[in-house]
């Protein structure tokens, strides 16, 4: 009986070790560019400057190839914050070849971050690198080369929140309003120029998952989109319809759904009364349903024209917010 039982304490200790140590460790997304068309880079070292959303102990990377059709191979890659050097390994080796429409995860170091890190890529002269080079839109300075993603373990933000939205949330000429946003959550921008909700390449209803919903440390989603499939003649219902999609798909992550009235753009070649017709019908169905909807356009919209931006907040297209739009479009988010 005495054999019986030791034997059964030490089954029990056992697991209790083997589950202790098969924890995952828990990665928070920290910063991230949204995959974009290869450009091919004037040099095998590609050097860029990522500013961070939050803090941590521990990081890693995340290379894509998720647009290429070829694969590419990557050398080396080195990390740097507050003037300590990490050299990043893939599954313990110095390079890594990325499939085509393939990514990766470097392996985990231990280095304290705050608020900035500076990433060196090494890759042959010529690699067709998906490179974010406007730094106002990637909140990186210079070229990126492949990198996608920076996490980091150690964290003590709650999680992550995601800005969903076409170019007003990636960013124009003077800045973006995510990266203006005061929260004590990681912010990532997940804008891309000209995106539709529906229509287009990429729509945000089918990269919801790519670009939004890739972590379970996501903890809410802000969504600004529907002007460009508007202006293309996509009628309000279908925008609504992809709308109520990504809102159900967020919800069945567990991820809290908001989201922000379309803002105004008259003066924009492409108004016409019949499009503009759409925007506020679909802005009128936003304020009739979510009762925590985001109200950009009041915001910005010019009191003496409202379906045009202040002048004070126009970068000049009559399409895009400028800085000073920006920042009053973040005082609105609560996160």
């Amino acid at each position: 009986m005495r054999v019986i039982i030791a034997l059964a304490l030490v089954l029990v200790c056992g697991a209790s070790g083997a589950h202790a140590r098969s924890e995952a460790i828990r990665w928070l997304p920290v910063w991230q560019a949204v995959p974009t068309l290869p450009a091919g880079v004037p040099d095998h070292v590609v050097r860029t400057t990522v500013d961070l959303s939050a803090s941590g102990t521990s990081v890693r990377l995340r290379l894509s190839n998720l647009m290429g059709i070829k694969p590419v191979r990557v050398e080396q890659v080195t990390v740097k914050a507050n003037g300590e050097l990490r050299e990043l390994t893939f599954d313990r080796a110095r390079s890594v070849t990325i499939r085509a429409r393939g990514e990766v995860y470097s392996d985990a170091v231990q280095l304290p971050v705050s608020r900035t890190l500076e990433i060196s890529t090494h890759v042959p002269d010529g690699t067709p690198c998906q490179a974010r080079a406007w730094n106002t839109i990637t909140s990186a300075r210079a070229y990126i080369c492949l990198v996608s993603a920076v996490e980091v373990a150690g964290f003590s933000a709650p999680g992550a929140v995601v800005m969903l939205g076409d170019s007003i949330t990636e960013g124009y000429a003077e800045g973006t309003w995510p990266s203006l946003v005061e929260t004590d959550h990681a912010v990532l921008n997940a804008g891309i120029n000209g995106n539709g909700v529906v229509n287009g390449d990429a729509p945000m209803v089918t990269r919801l998952n790519r670009d939004v919903l890739h972590s379970p440390e996501v903890r809410e989603v802000v969504l600004l989109g529907g002007i460009n499939d508007i202006q293309r003649d996509v009628p309000a219902a279908s925008v609504i319809a992809g709308i109520r999609t990504i809102e159900q798909r967020c919800r069945d992550k567990g991820v809290r759904f908001r989201i922000g009235t379309i803002t105004p753009w008259g003066g924009w070649p492409n108004w016409s009364e019949a499009r503009e017709q759409q925007r506020q019908e679909v802005n009128a169905w936003i304020r009739a349903t979510f009762p925590d909807a985001i109200d950009f356009e009041a915001a910005v919209r010019d009191p003496a024209d409202p379906l045009r931006l202040r002048p004070e907040f126009d970068a000049g297209d009559h399409l895009h917010p400028n800085a000073d739009a920006f920042g009053a479009m973040a005082r609105l988010v609560r996160v």
